[in-house]
């Protein structure tokens, strides 16, 4: 099964505030490919909330002269549709993210199937405390950089590799839906 990995990092707490994305794919566990991209958020959107640059370490002057989300959505959403599904840790955030900033930049609809990380971990290891990134990678022995998009991606991507997808965790994200 071809994977891609997806993350994105934020600005702030706006839906759409993109400033660092990263996207790994896998073919039968096997990375193909892989790209992370610094992104200017849209204008308005490019104040960086100081609580999230101590998180991902990005600040203002790291993506200010970078490209917008639109320059890099069409090899970022070329690789996403070239998987059989779209893997992320924890879904929720980085789709509202995407909805809203597809919306923002007036980008056409976009539609794929994807598999939160999250959701799979606590299906497949309920005896764990915790299924955070980190706590599920470590738990495969796989290193990386927490917070970083493209380690993320990777890691996310990583892990589904290893364990499948159980029947019903697999989903469908659709811009022209209101929800995921």
């Amino acid at each position: 099964m071809k994977l891609a990995g997806l993350d994105f990092e934020t600005a702030n707490d706006k839906n759409g505030s993109i400033c660092a994305a990263g996207c790994a794919v896998l073919d039968n566990g096997v990375l193909t490919e892989r790209k992370e991209w610094l992104v200017c958020p849209h204008i308005g959107y490019r104040w960086m909330c100081p609580d999230f640059t101590k998180i991902h370490g990005i600040s203002y002057w790291d993506v200010c002269d970078c490209s917008e989300f639109d320059h890099i959505w069409p090899e970022l959403q070329r690789m996403l549709l070239s998987a059989d599904c779209v893997v992320i840790h924890y879904a929720p955030f980085d789709l509202r993210h995407l909805r809203s900033v597809l919306s923002l930049y007036e980008l056409p609809p976009v539609e794929f199937d994807y598999a939160d990380s999250v959701a799979v971990s606590r299906k497949l290891f309920p005896e764990m405390p915790s299924h955070t990134l980190d706590a599920m990678a470590e738990r495969f022995g796989i290193v990386f950089q927490h917070h970083d998009a493209l380690e993320d991606a990777m890691a996310c991507a990583s892990i589904i590799a290893r364990t499948g997808i159980p029947e019903g965790y697999r989903q469908h994200f659709s811009t022209f839906a209101t929800e995921n």
